[in-house]
C-alpha cells in the first residue's frame, strides 16, 4: 500500500509538471519588423506590435537579430521580450485616494518613490526603467494596452493601483498629449 502511494503521488508530480507552459510575448516598439528565433523557432515581429510564444518551461535560447545569444532558465508563466532592446518605463497608476496625497497629512512623502531617467527625461514617482532583453511580467498591463478609466474596488478599499508599461513611443504620445490638454 505504501509503494502505491508513493507511485500515485510520483505520477500526480510528474503529470502536473507536464502541463505547465512559459508564454513569451515578444515585443516591438520600433517602426521595423523585427526577427528573434527561439530555439529554432524563427519569428518576425511586426512594426509596434507584439507577437506570442508558447513553449515548455526550462533552458531555452533566444538568438537576437544582431546575432547575440542569449540562454535563460525561463520557469515564471509568462516573459516580456524586449528584442528591439528599447527602454521601457513600468509606472503604477493609483485609483481612489492616493494614501500620500491625503490633505490631513500634507508632506507626507511616498517611500515607493524615487527618481529615474527614461528616454533622457527625469521622473519622480513610482517608477522601473526596464532595459533587459528577458523581463518576468510583474504588470497588469503593457505597452500599447490601455489602462482603465475606473476600476471595481471593495467598499472597505480607499485605492488599488495598477501597474501599466509604456514603450518608448507611447510615452512621448501621452507627453504631448498632456502638452495639448495643458496648452487649451
Amino acid at each position: 500500500m505504501k509503494k502505491f502511494f508513493i507511485l500515485s503521488i510520483l505520477a500526480l508530480t510528474v503529470l502536473t509538471s507536464c502541463d505547465r507552459t512559459v508564454d513569451l510575448a515578444i515585443d516591438n516598439p520600433t517602426k521595423f519588423e523585427l526577427e528573434i528565433t527561439v530555439d529554432t523557432l524563427r519569428v518576425m515581429v511586426p512594426p509596434k506590435d507584439v507577437v506570442w510564444v508558447e513553449m515548455g518551461p526550462g533552458e531555452h535560447q533566444l538568438t537576437l537579430e544582431n546575432d547575440s545569444i542569449i540562454k535563460f532558465n525561463f520557469q515564471e508563466s509568462v516573459y516580456m521580450i524586449n528584442a528591439s532592446q528599447s527602454e521601457y518605463l513600468v509606472s503604477t497608476e493609483y485609483y481612489g485616494t492616493h494614501p500620500y496625497e491625503n490633505p490631513m497629512y500634507p508632506g507626507m512623502k511616498n517611500p515607493l518613490s524615487k527618481e529615474v531617467t527614461f528616454l533622457g527625461f527625469p521622473l519622480e514617482g513610482e517608477y522601473e526603467v526596464i532595459t533587459d532583453v528577458i523581463n518576468k511580467v510583474t504588470w497588469d498591463y503593457g505597452p500599447r494596452e490601455s489602462l482603465p478609466e475606473m476600476i471595481e474596488m471593495d467598499s472597505s478599499d480607499s485605492y488599488d493601483t495598477l501597474k501599466k508599461v509604456y514603450d518608448p513611443r507611447e510615452f512621448m504620445d501621452m507627453l504631448q498629449s498632456a502638452y495639448d490638454t495643458y496648452e487649451e
